[in-house]
């Protein structure tokens, strides 16, 4: 396959990368000069009311550099769902008929489209200003490379004067320059209400390399929870009439948040992706209630929570997801910016928008059905086997935390295949992850999927898919012993624990491995892109048909069906 390549993309060092990004976007001036003119359009509106101010909190999180539309295409391969224009028209709206709005994004700008590996984040960093927000988490994907990198894009972004970055529990003292952006907390006066927001980064995320950035917390949540009271009290000391903590911590921490730290009146939260309907109200020590939201992920929809003061008490007046969905037509001025920006993509990567590769019969999906026993996803079994059919291995592995998203049915094109695995960043290509082969014994093999299930109900970015190979789990058992031995087969044949097998899996499962105690042997790091051999797999397919198959069953639910 031939694909442009840009003269400019291999940077010796990770400041290189934002030095570069921010050349791009000095080409890109005039366009961004009418960004800033829909800025001064969506200002905020006088105050009008006579009686006690309705606040307007919107917020968003976990958007991964989605400035385009995605999902569903039309007849025109445009996406229907989501992305930074259609988003702004929503916020528009708000800002056009509600006086006193907070604009919140809850962490995660970086990584997962090819605007990231093009722009590293400073378009998204500079609309997201332009647009109004008021303040953003530091998310764990900030640091995917390095604080050399977040601080090259946030200097192109923004200079000196910044879009507030919050984030309570990072000590900044090995790498000082980001505190030019990164602070703890702010108050934020709204409608005559003084608002005070902190920041918290999750901690324990394996995949960023926040060094010499240290994120506190990690094997630690009581430090957490002593960080968050102490942002509490700081910020009610200071006059804080409502507190908001700005989480990019992932819902079960912002619910040890909300029952054990007295005085936050609202969780913006982020991490999981998740969509909440409603707002999760929990109980906090004092007896009143700690409301959590999120918005799902990569602008599909925008959260408006209204709600007053009253006798100190917030009182919510209503919640709802706002959908960033066909109906909603993107600001035409935003929309401009991003085309412009889609045109320095396709001269760097080729036609990755129009291009039809191949049809998806149905919507390829990343997660499983909660009442199947079925736990191998329909995005696991295609890329699996795409790795297992480039090298001819035994076995191919990747993880759950490793499938960005699925595909939708309809027409696919390069950036279809593309987000689903656009971890990593390779500087010769401007592309994801490279793919690596070695071999491992079948007890090893057994003790890497007892890794990955021992995470059941707390994380399951570490959940396997697999190809070639099938087994059976109990999540009832203890962690280390929910693999059911007797049914694990290769390719159809029980494992033999003392054999080795031949597997392919991705550069970041190649070096996850071992640091999780998984002994292997005979490594070797290949040449060819993971977003490559997809590619290939899908154009092979033609039309892609890919449902689970279960290669993984979770025998708990099995045998409730059953009773």
């Amino acid at each position: 396959m031939t694909r442009q390549r840009s003269s400019g993309r291999n940077r010796n060092d990770a400041v290189g990368m934002g030095r570069w990004a921010a050349g791009r976007l000095r080409r890109l001036t005039s366009c961004l000069g009418v960004a800033v003119a829909v800025a001064a359009w969506l200002g905020i509106c006088p105050a009008l009311e006579a009686r006690p101010a309705t606040i307007t909190l919107l917020h968003v999180n976990d958007t991964h550099s989605r400035l385009d539309a995605w999902g569903p295409k039309d007849r025109h391969l445009e996406g229907t769902v989501g992305g930074m224009a259609k988003a702004a028209s929503v916020i528009a709206a708000v800002r056009a008929s509600e006086p006193n709005v907070l604009l919140l994004h809850a962490g995660d700008v970086f990584h997962g489209d090819l605007f990231f590996n093009q722009y590293f984040g400073v378009p998204e960093l500079q609309l997201m200003k332009e647009l109004g927000f008021d303040a953003m988490a530091v998310g764990n994907h900030e640091f995917d490379f390095g604080p050399d990198v977040l601080a090259g894009s946030l200097a192109a972004a923004y200079g000196a004067g910044t879009l507030p970055l919050l984030s309570a529990n990072l000590d900044l003292s090995g790498y000082p320059a980001l505190a030019t952006w990164i602070r703890p907390n702010m108050i934020k006066k709204v409608g005559g209400v003084s608002i005070g927001i902190f920041g918290m980064t999750v901690p324990d995320d394996v995949m960023n390399s926040p060094a010499p950035v240290v994120i506190l917390g990690a094997g630690h949540p009581e430090l957490l929870m002593e960080i968050a009271a102490q942002q509490v009290a700081e910020l009610r000391t200071n006059g804080a009439e409502v507190v908001i903590c700005l989480s990019h911590l992932g819902v079960l921490y912002d619910r040890a948040l909300a029952a054990t730290v007295p005085g936050i009146d609202i969780i913006v939260g982020g991490h999981d992706h998740y969509v909440f309907e409603r707002p999760e109200v929990v109980t906090n020590p004092e007896g009143k209630p700690t409301l959590i939201l999120q918005a799902g992920s990569h602008y599909e929809y925008v959260g408006r929570l209204r709600f007053t003061l009253d006798a100190g008490a917030v009182k919510v007046s209503s919640y709802k997801l706002l959908p960033v969905d066909e109906r909603v037509r993107p600001l035409p001025q935003v929309q401009g910016v991003v085309d412009e920006l889609k045109r320095g993509i396709v001269d760097t990567y080729g036609d990755v928008y129009e291009l039809r590769l191949a049809t998806a019969v149905c919507d390829l999906e990343t997660a499983t059905e909660p009442n199947r026993p079925e736990r191998d996803s329909a995005m696991g079994d295609l890329i699996t086997d795409a790795l297992r059919a480039k090298t001819g291995t035994d076995i191919a592995i990747t993880a759950n935390g490793l499938i960005s998203e699925g595909i939708f049915k309809g027409p696919i094109v390069g950036i279809d295949l593309f987000r689903p695995v656009s971890y990593g960043y390779d500087q010769a290509t401007g592309l994801g992850l490279k793919i690596a082969t070695f071999r491992i014994t079948g007890a090893e093999l057994i003790k890497s999927l007892e890794t990955g299930l021992a995470y059941l109900g707390i994380n399951e970015d570490f959940f396997l898919q697999v190809s070639g190979m099938s087994f059976a789990y109990d999540p009832r058992a203890a962690a280390g012993a929910r693999v059911l031995l007797q049914s694990v087969r290769v390719h159809g044949q029980p494992l033999d624990p003392y054999r080795t097998y031949s597997v392919t899996v991705n550069e970041a499962i190649a070096a996850l491995l071992p640091m999780m105690g998984v002994e292997v042997s005979e490594l070797e790091n290949l040449s060819d892109l993971e977003y490559d051999v997809l590619k290939d797999r899908v154009v092979s397919l033609h039309r892609v048909d890919v449902r689970p198959e279960g290669r993984i069953v979770d025998v708990s639910v099995r045998r409730h069906r059953e009773r």
